[in-house]
């Protein structure tokens, strides 16, 4: 259930709950019968003796005394009526009679008078305490010919209970619901602060540490997550700085290895030479990117208006021979970096190029977002492969074979950048053939 659904209101329901039982255990105990004559007797006829008793009570008074009489019988659990005659048969009740296991004990009682009580069809009379609730209406006939009739009913106690009391326990129910929530929400708070600076380093490495509060379990907590959030922001900066040295380092030397290549004889082998060289200067290039990007290190976003972007890399692609288009459109404005917007576009259209042949773009904001898409009529990604191809050095080809792919980075740094600008990378299949890989990133704010 949605209400249920976070620790504050799952709390309150369990104590409330239990307030509840408690409340419902205490009324049972209050109300519920005993073979002793305890509890109250909810829509039970009186026992025979205590009829007899009714019946003397009201033949042993004058006339002018009966009312009185009359009206201290007729509270509680019983409803007593005084008639001339004995009332209509009920339509779904029938006699008692000897074969009801409680008649005897009525027929000894009011021996010699005429009396009758009527029961449920389909019930019996019970002998004992209570004589059961099928038990519907007792008629008596007085020493003046009068009938005395006794009909069961909810007892003035219950009437009270389920009132002023139901109303008692039902704003004691709100009062301690208010008084739960209060201290759930007090103790609650500090989680889900806790909760949000977990999703927030997430996204950003340099998010603000937590600041302590609440329950000392929870300031312990907030404490060690402070203390994994250093150090795993320790270890990112570090691993940068150690593959920044090692690039810089592997530079130096393949800087070496290309001048020496141009001594090499063979002109094909020094082409060779040159353009494996190239390859893997490209490669620590991706790599220490990707680091950054994955340190949270990357460019400063601002407001980029994207088809203008797009318009300048298909006149570029267009001077390089390659056949790249774009749909025409309204204008997007996007908040990323622009170097980062254009190594994101170079990738892709890099990667429809090479196995697509031509690339179609397009870019438009939909639900408050900027998607610029890139689309191939290439073979596509099976569906196993498209749940992980954005992995690092992840390939749709299988082989490592450089001259059917790249290194595996240029999707993972498209997702690495897209993620650090607040957005994401979406690559799905095309109906008729072909990969669809859109970027989505966050438009700009208006009047910036």
């Amino acid at each position: 259930m949605v209400m249920l659904d976070n620790l504050s209101s799952r709390i309150a329901a369990i104590l409330l709950a239990g307030l509840m039982i408690l409340l419902v255990l205490g009324a049972a105990l209050l109300i519920w019968p005993s073979d002793d004559g305890g509890g109250v007797r909810f829509y039970q006829l009186p026992q025979p003796a205590e009829a007899v008793a009714m019946v003397e009570a009201l033949d042993a008074s004058p006339p002018s005394a009966r009312p009185a009489v009359m009206k201290a019988l007729d509270t509680g659990v019983i409803r007593a009526t005084l008639g001339a005659d004995f009332p209509a048969s009920l339509r779904r009740a029938r006699p008692a009679d000897a074969r009801d296991p409680g008649y005897g004990a009525y027929d000894r009682a009011l021996v010699g008078r005429d009396w009758r009580i009527e029961v449920l069809r389909g019930g019996r009379l019970r002998d004992g305490f209570m004589p059961g609730r099928a038990a519907l209406r007792l008629s008596v006939r007085l020493e003046d010919g009068s009938v005395l009739t006794l009909r069961r009913r909810a007892p003035e106690a219950a009437r009270r209970y389920l009132g002023r009391i139901t109303l008692a326990c039902a704003a004691l129910l709100a009062v301690t619901l208010l008084m739960i929530l209060v201290a759930m929400r007090q103790t609650t708070r500090p989680v889900e602060s806790l909760a949000r600076a977990v999703a927030r380093f997430g996204d950003d490495l340099d998010a603000a540490p937590l600041p302590p509060g609440g329950p000392r379990e929870i300031r312990e907590l907030s404490s060690a997550f402070n203390t994994m959030r250093g150090q795993i922001r320790g270890l990112m900066d570090e691993r940068t700085r150690m593959l920044a040295a090692i690039a810089h380092d592997l530079r130096t030397y393949l800087t070496r290895l290309t001048l020496r290549a141009e001594f090499i004889a063979d002109p094909e082998q020094r082409t060779k030479a040159t353009r494996d060289l190239a390859e893997m200067s490209q490669l620590l290039d991706d790599t220490l990117l990707f680091a950054r990007q994955e340190a949270g290190r990357g460019e400063v976003a601002g407001p980029v208006e994207v088809r203008r972007e797009l318009e300048g890399l298909v006149a570029l692609r267009a001077e390089m021979g390659q056949a790249v288009t774009l749909s025409a459109g309204a204008p997007v404005t996007a908040l990323v970096s622009p170097v980062a917007l254009r190594r994101m576009l170079d990738n892709l259209v890099d990667n429809a190029l090479a196995y697509g042949g031509s690339v179609a773009l397009d870019a438009e904001v939909a639900d408050g977002e900027a998607r610029i898409a890139v689309l191939d009529r290439g073979p596509g990604l099976p569906d196993a492969v498209l749940a992980r191809i954005a992995a690092p050095f992840e390939r749709g080809e299988a082989s490592r074979n450089r001259r059917t792919g790249g290194a595996g980075l240029g999707l993972s740094i498209v997702q690495a950048l897209a993620q650090a600008h607040g957005g994401r990378l979406v690559l799905a299949n095309r109906e008729g053939g072909g990969l669809s890989a859109t970027v989505v990133l966050p438009t700009a704010p208006a009047g910036r």
